[in-house]
């Protein structure tokens, strides 16, 4: 046995070599082999939520005039309190006639605040068209009135309305409501029955 072992040592040896060699090229070549890089799937970013639009706010344009400090064309907000249109005046003078004139009334564009003396309204029968002035709520502007407006005047048919019409056409804006009497068919009578129905503007 012993001499069989002899005789096949180097046969032996020489496979041990090749074993030793083939378990260390194996070795190597698993070191030497790229590491792959770890696939990472990027998690998507949340998308930051967009600030909510602004609210844009109307800008409008108003007039005013009358008894105020500072009469003029004022540029407000839609929706704004007449009373702080009237501060943006300057607020009342003393001759204004504050009792008429409701300051929780929203302003709109193109709006036209008229503040009038104490008497004023009593004596001329003068009343802006503008909402919150109470004097005025049951009154027609002769300035703006249309003929079916003018109808509902008390004693005026379609034929006088038109008459009102053509009149304003032809000489421009009423100055005061004294002057329907200048019309045609309209006499002192007819206006002490619509004076406190009308009012110019």
């Amino acid at each position: 046995m012993q001499s069989l072992i002899e005789k096949y040592r180097t046969v032996l040896v020489i496979l041990v070599i090749c074993a030793i060699v083939l378990i260390a090229y194996i070795l190597k070549s698993a070191s030497a082999a790229p590491v792959k890089e770890a696939s990472f799937t990027a998690a998507p970013v949340k998308k930051e939520k967009e600030p909510e639009e602004l609210k844009i706010v109307e800008k409008v344009f108003v007039d005013v005039k009358g008894e105020v400090v500072n009469p003029g064309l004022y540029e407000v907000r839609q929706g704004d309190r007449l009373k702080f249109v009237i501060d943006r005046a300057g607020g009342f003078t003393p001759e204004a006639d504050k009792k008429v004139i409701n300051l929780a009334v929203k302003v709109s564009d193109e709006m036209m605040i008229y503040v009038p003396k104490v008497g004023e309204i009593e004596m001329h029968g003068f009343a802006p068209s503008m909402p919150g002035i109470d004097s005025a709520k049951d009154r027609i502007n002769i300035n703006t009135a249309t003929q079916q407006e003018f109808e509902t005047l008390p004693g005026i048919g379609p034929a006088k309305a038109s008459t009102f019409i053509q009149y304003r056409e032809e000489h421009g804006p009423f100055a005061a409501i004294e002057e329907i009497q200048n019309i045609s068919g309209v006499g002192e009578k007819t206006f002490e029955k619509l004076k406190e129905y009308i009012y110019v503007q």
